[in-house]
This record gives C-alpha cells, sequence and structure tokens, in this order.
C-alpha cells in the first residue's frame, strides 16, 4: 500500500494494525495535510454486517468532538477499500512510555485526567470505547492525551455491537465483556483503571502465561498491592483504583465524573511541608547582548534550586521537573497547576563586562500577581550576596523560619572569587555536551578556575570528571586514573559531604573494574540527592555490565524522566532492551530518541555525539545512506574522538558491513579508546561481527592493555 494514491490520499508509511483494521500514514493532497487512514481488513470487507459496523463506528466517533479524542474527517470508499480518514497525532503510545520511564505521580495525574475528560464526553454522548488500553493513548509532543481508536465504539441505543466474543486486548478486558454479558460506560471504567494500574506500577495487575491463565486470573484474583510497588501514591487514588477495578460492576465506580473528581483531589505533600511554602524555581531568562551566557543563567537558577532545597520547612520542585519549561514562553498559572505549587519564582539575567542586572520575582500562582519583587544591578563579584539575598527574601514572603543551621548553609560560598565561578559553569557547560573537544575545554576551565581558588572543590570535582570521561573515552593512559583519584581526594577533603566528590569515588571503583561498589556508592549518593542524573546513569551501566539487565533498566527510566530532553537515557534503555530481546520495545524506544537527537542536530549540528548516536538506529532502519553520511560528518568533525568513533564502527556493524566495523573499531583502540573490554563484550551492536577472528583479537588486546594497567 506504501507509495499509492487512493483517491487523494498518497500513502507514505504504514502506522501499525489491530483487530479492526490497518493504519496508515497519508497525504491529504487536497487540503494538504498529514492524516491517518484506516483500512478495513480484505478478508471481512465482504461481510455485510461488519461494515454496516463499521459505518456507525465512523458514525459514532465522528460526533466526538474533544481534544483528548482522535478526530475523524472523513470515511470513503474507494476501488472496494473502506476506509476512515483520521487525524495523524505524533507522538508516542502510553505503553511505549510506561516501557520506557518511571513515570512521576505528578505525570501519572495529568495524564488519568486528560483520559477522564475524553471519556467522560464520549460517555455523554451514549458512546462506550470497550477498548480502553495504555496502546490506544497517545502523547503528543506537547503532552497533550489523545484517546484513539473507538473502534468497539458502542451505541448504547443500539443491539449491533452487543456480540458474545472477546473484543480488545485481553490484559484490560473487564470481567462482564469476559462472560459475554451487557456491558455499559462502566467497562470503559474498569479498562481505565488497569491502565492506572500500570501506569503507577509498571505492570499489569492481572497475568498469566497464557489465554485461559489470564482469563482465570482477570476474573478470580486480586491485583497485587500498589504500595508493593511505590509508597508515595496517595490514598484517595489507591481508593480509586480499587474501586475501578471491581469485578461486580454494581460495585464498581459508576461515572467518569467521579473518576475526576477522585483524581483531582490535590496529592497530598509531606507532612513536614506546609504546601503554601512549595515553590519551583523556573530557570531565569538570559537577556545579556551575548548569547554564550546562557550558561551562566542556568548556574544561577540552579544553584537558587540547591539553596532553597536545603530549608526543611519549604518544599522545592526538583530541577528535572522545572527543565521542560526551559527557553519557553510560559504562563505561570498554567506551570503552577502543573507542578502543583502555589509560588513560582522567575527572572532574567543581563550581563555586560563585570556587571549584572538580575530580575527576579515570586508569583502568586492563584492570582498571577508577584508577592515580591527586585531588581539588582550589581558587579558581578557580588553574584553570591544576590542569590544569598533573593532565597532571603523568598523565605520571608513565604513567612518560612530559617534554622542557624540553615542560615548558614545559604551563607555559604562555592568560592570567594566571581572570576573562579564562572570559569567553573564554563566547565560544566563544555563537560555536559560531551565530545574530545568539550572534554578538553572543561578541563581548561575548570584548571583556570583552580588558579585562581585552589580550595574551590566543585572545580576539583569537576576536573576529576572530566579526566574520568578522558580515561574511557579518549586517551586509555593510566596517568588519567592517578589523575582521577588525586583531584577527586582534593574535593573530597575540602568538603567530605560534597556528592559530587561522593561521585568520583564511584567512578574510581568503577574504573578498576569493582562495579559492586560503584554501584553501592552510586545508591548512597542517591539517597542523599534523589536527583543525581550521573550517579543512576553509571549505576545503570555498571548493572549492564554484571549482567543485572532489569536493575539496568530500572535506573536508566530514572535518568529519562530526569533528563526527558536528552537522547542519552533512551540510548541506554534501547540498548538493554536489545541485550534481553525485546527488540520490539528497543525499537520504539529508538523512534523517540532519534526525534530528540534529530532536534539538537538542529541546534547543534556538529554535535558529533550525538550524530554517531542516531546514525546506529538510522542503520538498524534501513536507512543506509543517512546512516553512512552521519559517519563521513562524524570522521570529517573529528577523527581524533575515540567515544565518536567507538559508535562509528557500531554504526557499521549494525549495516554488517564487517571490514569498516574493524577497522574503525581499531582506530578508536589506537586513539584511546582502551577502557571499555567489559561494555564491548555485551555491546548488540556488535552481534554481528562477534565471532569474526579480528574481532576477538581486538577485544583480546583490550583485554591485555587493560590486564597490564592494572
Amino acid at each position: 500500500m506504501v507509495g499509492k494514491t487512493i483517491l487523494h490520499y498518497k500513502i507514505t508509511g504504514r502506522l501499525g494494525s489491530g483487530g479492526m483494521g490497518v493504519v496508515y500514514k497519508a497525504e491529504d493532497e487536497k487540503l494538504k495535510r498529514t492524516v491517518a487512514l484506516k483500512f478495513l481488513p480484505h478478508f471481512i470487507s465482504s461481510n455485510q454486517e461488519v461494515q454496516k459496523r463499521f459505518q456507525i463506528e465512523a458514525q459514532a466517533a465522528a460526533s466526538l468532538n474533544h481534544p483528548n479524542i482522535t478526530t475523524i474527517h472523513a470515511i470513503e470508499e474507494a476501488v472496494d477499500e473502506l476506509f476512515l480518514v483520521l487525524e495523524y497525532i505524533e507522538g508516542e503510545e502510553l505503553k511505549d512510555r510506561i516501557k520506557t520511564s518511571s513515570l512521576s505521580l505528578q505525570e501519572i495525574i495529568i495524564i488519568a485526567e486528560q483520559v477522564a475528560e475524553g471519556l467522560e464526553a464520549a460517555h455523554r454522548r451514549g458512546i462506550v470505547h470497550r477498548d480502553i488500553k495504555s496502546g490506544n493513548i497517545m502523547i503528543t509532543k506537547s503532552n497533550k492525551v489523545k484517546i484513539m481508536d473507538f473502534g468497539l465504539a458502542k451505541l448504547s441505543d443500539t443491539d449491533l455491537t452487543r456480540v458474545n466474543q472477546t473484543m480488545g486486548t485481553l490484559a484490560y478486558i473487564s470481567p462482564e465483556q469476559l462472560q459475554g454479558m451487557k456491558t455499559d460506560f462502566r467497562t470503559d471504567i474498569w479498562s481505565f483503571g488497569v491502565v492506572l494500574y500500570e501506569m503507577i506500577t509498571g505492570s499489569l495487575p492481572f497475568k498469566g502465561d497464557y489465554e485461559a491463565a489470564l482469563i482465570y486470573s482477570i476474573l478470580n484474583d486480586e491485583p497485587k498491592a500498589v504500595r508493593n510497588y511505590r509508597s508515595d501514591i496517595p490514598k484517595n487514588i489507591l481508593a480509586l483504583i480499587s474501586s475501578m477495578l471491581q469485578k461486580d460492576i454494581d460495585k464498581r465506580i459508576s461515572s467518569m465524573s467521579e473518576v475526576k473528581e477522585q483524581l483531582s483531589v490535590e496529592i497530598p505533600v509531606q507532612e513536614t511541608v506546609d504546601n503554601k511554602k512549595s515553590i519551583a524555581v523556573l530557570y531565569f531568562e538570559n537577556i545579556s547582548p551575548e548569547k554564550e551566557n546562557e550558561y551562566f543563567c542556568a548556574g544561577i537558577t540552579e544553584d537558587l534550586i540547591t539553596d532553597l532545597s536545603k530549608i526543611k520547612e519549604l518544599k522545592v520542585v526538583p530541577r528535572s521537573d522545572v527543565l521542560p519549561f526551559r527557553n519557553k514562553e510560559i504562563n505561570t498559572n498554567k506551570v503552577g497547576e502543573v507542578l502543583k505549587v502555589p509560588f513560582i519564582l522567575e527572572g532574567s539575567v543581563r550581563k555586560a563586562g563585570q556587571k549584572i542586572r538580575i530580575s527576579a520575582q515570586l508569583v502568586d500562582v492563584q492570582s498571577g500577581f508577584p508577592i515580591w519583587a527586585e531588581r539588582y544591578d550589581r558587579q558581578l563579584e557580588d553574584i553570591f550576596e544576590i542569590q544569598m539575598e533573593v532565597s532571603q527574601k523568598i523565605t520571608e514572603a513565604l513567612k518560612v523560619s530559617l534554622t542557624e543551621t540553615e542560615k548558614k548553609l545559604l551563607g555559604q560560598k562555592p568560592t570567594e572569587d566571581m572570576r573562579a565561578y564562572d570559569f567553573y559553569l564554563r566547565g560544566r557547560e563544555f563537560l555536559s555536551k560531551y565530545g574530545k573537544k568539550n572534554n578538553e575545554a572543561a578541563i581548561q576551565m575548570f584548571d583556570y578556575a583552580l588558579s585562581i581558588d585552589p580550595n574551590f572543590a566543585l572545580a576539583f570535582a569537576g576536573l576529576a570528571e572530566a579526566f574520568s570521561y578522558k580515561y574511557i573515552w579518549y586517551d586509555g593512559d593510566l596517568k588519567w586514573l592517578g589523575k582521577i583519584i588525586e583531584n577527586g581526594e582534593k574535593a573530597f577533603k575540602i568538603d567530605p559531604n560534597l556528592v559530587e566528590a561522593k561521585f568520583i569515588i564511584g567512578m574510581v571503583y568503577y574504573h578498576q573494574k569493582r562495579f559492586n561498589e560503584a554501584i553501592q556508592v552510586f545508591q548512597k549518593i542517591i539517597e542523599i540527592k534523589k536527583d543525581f542524573y550521573l550517579a543512576y546513569r553509571w549505576a545503570g551501566i555498571a548493572y549492564d555490565i554484571l549482567g543485572d539487565l532489569d536493575s539496568a533498566i530500572k535506573n536508566y527510566k530514572i535518568t529519562a524522566s530526569l533528563k526527558p530532553y536528552s537522547e542519552e537515557p533512551l540510548m541506554h534503555l534501547e540498548m538493554t532492551y536489545r541485550r534481553k530481546g525485546e527488540f520490539e520495545v528497543a525499537k520504539k524506544i529508538a523512534e523517540e530518541y532519534v526525534r530528540i537527537g534529530e532536534q539538537k542536530l538542529l541546534v547543534n549540528p556538529d554535535d558529533t555525539i550525538t550524530l554517531s548516536r542516531i546514525a546506529g538506529v538510522y542503520a538498524a532502519q534501513g536507512k543506509k545512506e543517512k546512516a553512512l553520511e552521519a559517519v563521513e560528518k562524524i570522521i570529517q568533525i573529528d577523527p581524533e574522538d575515540g567515544l565518536a568513533v567507538y559508535n562509528s564502527a557500531c554504526v557499521y556493524a549494525r549495516m554488517n558491513m564487517k571490514e569498516e566495523a574493524l577497522k574503525y573499531l581499531r582506530i578508536a583502540f589506537n586513539i584511546g579508546y582502551k577502557n571499555v573490554r567489559d561494555w564491548i563484550n555485551t555491546d548488540p551492536d556488535f552481534d554481528s561481527i562477534r565471532d569474526e577472528p579480528e574481532f576477538k583479537e581486538i577485544v583480546g588486546i583490550f583485554f591485555n592493555d587493560e590486564k597490564r594497567a592494572r
């Protein structure tokens, strides 16, 4: 079908298939828009009863006009084909998001509320979906929920779909459907309860190794308690799930409006925190003439989040949750609603030479008006005093009492010299971008910072981290391991409580192949700082190497929730699912991380690491020209970047170009990518060449080089 034109619809791709038809992506050449076409399968298209049912499906669904329900544009017939013309939705299925990330309670409620809105609208029109499942719920790029496929929609005033057969996906089907009983709106409530349980736990409430066992479980078993999976779910949500999954339809919660009411109950915060004293600090806007000062604005924002988080009486939204709003026009009322906070701190920074202007305001979300605002025109060297003043003004405005210890913590400065701090922030910015050149620039920035302030603990930790990446990816000389240990010890000696210094201890264990000890260090860091991305990432990598793939996936899912706009966590998830043999899951994840990677490349086309990552997916998707073009560009930009060259070898291996794969793997080793034997041994990208004598020889060189180093 792909490539054909039916009527005025040019079919450009296949999107998927289900019990009621096959779906294609197409271009509507009349209205110049992208649509989805849903075709009735040929083997039943001659059945008049089914055709009548299909017509009623279209009429029922087309009568729904709601932002959370997929729109039907038309129903068409041509050349013995009967098909629906649907709104094309670009995004991901909820089932894939559940598999690729650990949903926060906040995300779960936002998604569930939108599903409930859509179903309530359908029920008001007398329409029952009868096939609600996570695979029928799409989440767009703007996080709008769309319920798809009212393909089993049932009009309450017709007997056409009242058939004694199992419809939809078995795990989501209600007991009354399984028993061939009459169904109504409460059938959707049951299925939605299964989806809600799945979003919270990552698992289905009823299971069975075969169909009869699963049916028995749905009809007889009680689901495993949600509390066995996570402890942050409010009692009202637990009660709601229990009510939605009542096997007796008459005991089940009876309407979607009741479901909505329970979902809208305010999520309680910890008992020690008054929710009136909750705040989100949004990223400050850079209005400096030099756009490169973006790093400075980010540094100020993250410092304020860190400082305010030290105050026990104040609840501060973590950096990962405000990151999606960075560099976007925002409505404070809407952001407050999404983040469930009554107050938002926003501001701007203008930096010119040694002068700085910072404007900040604390906004009351409910009224939309600031309860405090201030403009600071100071010298750059006063930045820490400004940050401390802002923190203190916020505590005063929210009537928060500071303990003496908290006052002392707010008064602490990472360094006494603003020049050192500026170099440190530049170093962190370079380090976050990866790539050999950026890593070298980061080392230089941290060195500059330390030449100004030799007691700057964060700069020592940053330098040790940069040497860590140099050692593993760019130059495997043992002297760099010595540099990691040396600078890590200096950071720890200056500030034993610094989590960045503790992270270096974990990385030293990692480099020494003491993976279990490294994991223990990373876990202790997470107990202290629950949003410390690097600890989760490297714990996941260590678990991967040890073969504990489920633990690796658990950590990678958390990294994906901490960095929703980075392809890196999804890259790890995709590879680990391939290691597990779950190729369909991996394929879906790969599509998403390519989308994110391509967006990053629009901003920085010379980002060799991102380019090398998505090139591997191009190779797996059969897009050979795009993959080769990417590899050629990588080698042209930086042929000395060991990590990028290694990734290029992976690209060739995935295209079964064995000679080129082995060539670039050897080049990667020769230019310094040496300390990764454990990773190479299990890297699924090399499965096609793993038995090649030359591959074994190269891995042997890696092994012998490491053995000599130890």
